[in-house]
């Protein structure tokens, strides 16, 4: 389905040029609209870039929106698929600065480079429903300096845009994980996140259960343990898949990887989380889960959410020691530990393997951890340890993103060949 999207957005974009096709090659010279120009290739152009880049992010200028940008030039031709624009910009260069970027949450161009998972966010950012996509205030100006005879060009952005609805489905990634032999009967126990059309990001120790034994269900798209089973989209779990270094009953590598038997339908109720890179870092997550709702009682029926603050690395390693299950003390490269020193909030049992989230955007969740164990929940000044994602992408995209990691791995590997190369004469 989200493939479909997606072409139907490139084609409506195409569209928009095949009609006015000039038959000129690239570097002659064009007139458009009375003005003299250039033709280049579109990344060659600012401001035809950034129009065709919101045109197939979905962005479609009405008089409603607060957002606006050019109408896209004249085509003069077209070369490897892409088009070569009549451009009447004053900064045209060979350098194309827009060729490796992605329009991201609330209309913020992102640059699209870097791991495999990263890029994954933003291709789901095109396709799918976030709530946020399409939305944005952004301005793409373009002033005419008479003196060059061309135009400069500007983006505007601002991230003020008000708030939205609050949705039933508030994390629509968030997985619910059943053990047992029939799913009427299933016990449900443990958290996971969704990632992508088949996996879902889970901690090791919850692969299995020792009364009930491994993982059988996911149970997506519901907010309570009692809401009518009409809601609650299940899926049968095919293949396990613990990281191969994690050694039970050590706390270290406490991540897994769930692949489902059927596809995952994404709707704007049932939608994937990103997953952290390392590239942004924030002193707050939410971290959410159906787990017990304080030190022996109760599971939540209802999906449950706390605001943690993460913990400096040496107060981490006071409060996590060196243990028999922890035969290192803490590990701040592959662990995270977050709480709050002023009020009783923490995750507890049930809640594991469930995600630590930030939502910077409002809109598209990015999991920093996934939820592995602590001391008694309930506890003021008591984190929990969380098992810090970004250390693991390579790991995770190399099993839910083979193609598109071995890839990446070649252009890499030829960017190093160049620069070796470079380098020796």
């Amino acid at each position: 389905m989200g493939a479909n999207i997606y072409r139907a957005f490139v084609l409506l974009s195409f569209l928009s040029f095949v009609l006015c096709d000039l038959n000129l090659q690239e570097d002659e010279p064009c007139v458009t609209d009375g003005l003299n120009g250039t033709c280049v290739g579109i990344f060659r152009c600012p401001s035809a870039s950034l129009s065709y880049l919101y045109a197939n992010a979905g962005y479609v200028k009405t008089p409603y929106k607060i957002y606006d940008y050019p109408e896209l030039p004249d085509i003069c031709s077209y070369k490897n698929e892409e088009p070569v624009v009549c451009c009447t910009d004053c900064d045209i260069s060979n350098a194309e600065p827009l060729r490796h970027t992605s329009i991201g949450p609330l209309g913020i161009p992102k640059d699209n480079q870097g791991p495999v998972a990263w890029s994954k966010c933003l291709d789901y950012l095109k396709i799918l429903p976030y709530p946020c996509r399409g939305q944005g205030n952004f301005r793409v100006r373009k002033f005419w300096k008479e003196n060059r005879k061309c135009y400069m060009v500007r983006l505007d952005t601002a991230l003020a845009t008000g708030g939205r609805e609050a949705q039933r489905w508030e994390f629509p990634h968030m997985a619910l994980l059943g053990y047992g032999d029939e799913q009427k009967s299933a016990q449900w126990l443990c958290g996971g996140t969704v990632i992508s059309e088949r996996f879902i990001l889970t901690a090791a120790h919850c692969i299995s259960s020792r009364a009930l034994g491994n993982v059988s269900y996911a149970a997506l798209g519901l907010l309570k343990r009692t809401d009518p089973k009409e809601l609650w989209n299940i899926h049968n779990i095919k293949r396990i898949i613990p990281h191969p270094e994690y050694n039970p009953p050590s706390k270290y590598h406490d991540i897994a990887l769930l692949e489902t038997e059927t596809e995952i339908n994404f709707g704007k109720n049932l939608l994937p989380a990103c997953l952290d890179t390392g590239k942004n870092k924030e002193l707050t997550a939410d971290a959410s889960g159906w787990g017990r709702l304080g030190h022996m009682k109760d599971l939540a029926d209802t999906l449950q959410v706390v605001t943690l603050q993460e913990f400096e690395e040496t107060e981490c390693a006071t409060l996590f020691p060196l243990h028999r299950h922890l035969k290192h003390g803490y590990d701040h490269e592959k662990q995270m530990c977050y709480g709050n020193h002023q009020t009783i909030i923490d995750t507890c049992e049930g809640d594991s393997g469930g995600p630590l989230q930030t939502n910077q955007f409002k809109c598209q969740y990015t999991v920093v951890g996934v939820t592995s164990f602590g001391k008694d929940c309930g506890i003021l000044g008591s984190p929990g340890m969380y098992t810090r994602v970004s250390y693991y992408v390579p790991w995770i995209e190399s099993i839910v993103w083979p193609e598109e990691t071995k890839e990446h791995k070649k252009k890499d590997n030829l960017l190093f060949d160049k620069w070796l190369n470079a380098t020796q004469q």
